[in-house]
This record gives C-alpha cells, structure tokens and sequence, in this order.
C-alpha cells in the first residue's frame, strides 16, 4: 500500500507539474535511458558539508516529498544553493543603500530544506534568521544541521526553523528579507502574494524578495505591488561548479521590493 501510495503521489505532482503530455514524454524517455553504473549513482559529498560537517546535499524529485499537505503537487525539489551564488547575491544586496539597516531585517527562506541557505544567512547580523519547510523530515534534517552548525559559534543572529506550508507562516514584524530557491510552482506563489499583501499592507518598503530560478517571477512582475530592483545571472565558483548536478550559467536570480498598491 505504501508504495501505492508513493507512486500515485508522485504521478500527481507530475501532472501538475508537466502537464499530462509531459508526463507521457518523461515516462517514455525513462523507460528508453540506460541504467546508471553503480559509482554513477553515487552522490558527490558536497564541500559545504564536508567542511562544516553538516548534511545539504543530495537532490530530491518533488513528487518525493510527500507531507500530506494540498500543497505537495507544486513542490519542485529539493537542492541546496551554490554557497558562491548565495553569498554573491547577499553582498549585492546588502550593497544596496536604499533599504533599511541589515540588523532591523528578518531573513525567511520558505522551503528552506535541509537549511543551507538559513545557515549561511546566520554569519550576517539580521535580527534572525528564519527556516519554513512544509516536509517534516527536510525540517528535522535542517534543525539537526542549525544545532551543529550554532553549537560551532557559526551564527551570529538567532536563528530557527518552522515546519509549515510558505502560505500559512506568518511573517515577523518589521522588515523582511525572503529569499526562494524556486521551492513551488506559481499556484502556491500565487497565495503566497495573497498573503504578502495581507502581511504587509501596512509596511511599504519593508520587505524585498530574494528569488533564484523565478519561474513564477512573473506573478510578481505583473502584480503592481512589487518593484523589481536587479535580475541577472550570478556566477559560480570552481569549487561550487565542479560538484553541482542542477545549475546552468544561465540561470536567473531576481531581486524584489513590496512597495504597495
């Protein structure tokens, strides 16, 4: 039954996310591909995680992470973020003089996973740092990971994560950064907008977007509540390149700002 179960979640996400034909051309590709050789399959130890003995690694399908929730269709996967990109992006941003001081911001990274990004975001000194992952093992993996990682004296903001779905977590007070890593399709990006404008109906200027891979950007572009400040490609390291199984160079990293209707 399990299995079942596993295999119609995962043929439902599919739908949803590739269409039927989609589906119908991804099956038969996978039924034509060779099978991988044994070392092939194997998962190069990331060297984030080698480094600070914590574990980002590994990509996992969306039709993999299954929680209950409604919302599971629209997951698009987990995989950590390029430290390289993340901290190029957080200098350029932190760069910008338009915004309010770094130490009034919450940093919230929805679909936070097993919590790289949330980690990195704990060496800058917001007044915290905020993890939202709707799967209950990603969100066990990433406060495992935030434990070694703060016992080490590695963060200097507090930081924690919270098991929920982006569109029901309730925004801190004051000033937010989100970050996304694409972690859903436009659906839940679009209640996700609902909820910023309800959020912050009252805070013009208070919260700017942080997006890798916008593929629902233009939900955003269109809206009339949010100015877009940069978007552009940002390079990887040697280091970074060499063990990344998902990234183009030409992937799209956009930077948000809520100003109001």
């Amino acid at each position: 039954m399990p299995k079942k179960g596993t295999a119609w979640s995962k043929l439902r996400w599919s739908l949803a996310q590739r269409g039927l034909g989609g589906t119908l051309r991804f099956a038969l590709e996978r039924a034509h591909r060779q099978p991988r050789r044994p070392d092939e399959a194997k998962t190069q130890l990331h060297p984030f995680d080698e480094r600070y003995g914590v574990d980002t690694g590994g990509l996992i399908g969306g039709g993999e992470l299954r929680s209950g929730h409604r919302n599971d269709v629209f997951n698009t996967a987990y995989y950590g973020m390029a430290p390289s990109r993340f901290q190029w992006v957080m200098e350029h941003w932190i760069g910008d003089q338009t915004h309010a001081a770094l130490e009034d911001y919450s940093f919230v990274d929805l679909g936070c996973g097993k919590g790289r990004a949330v980690m990195m975001a704990s060496q800058f000194h917001f007044r915290e740092v905020v993890g939202v992952e709707l799967h209950a093992g990603l969100a066990g993996i990433a406060e495992a990971n935030v434990a070694v990682w703060t016992a080490a004296g590695r963060a200097v903001c507090p930081v924690r994560i919270v098991c929920r779905d982006a569109t029901e977590f309730v925004f801190p007070d004051g000033a937010c950064l989100l970050y996304l890593f694409n972690p859903f399709s436009a659906p839940v990006m679009q209640r996700l907008v609902e909820r910023i404008e309800e959020d912050f109906q009252g805070r013009p200027g208070m919260l700017d977007l942080i997006y890798f891979n916008p593929e629902a950007g233009e939900l955003l572009e269109v809206h009339g509540g949010f100015e877009l400040l940069w978007t552009g490609t940002v390079a990887m390291s040697q280091e970074d390149a060499s063990v990344d199984l998902v990234a183009s160079p030409e992937d799209l990293c956009s930077v948000y700002r809520w100003v109001g209707r």
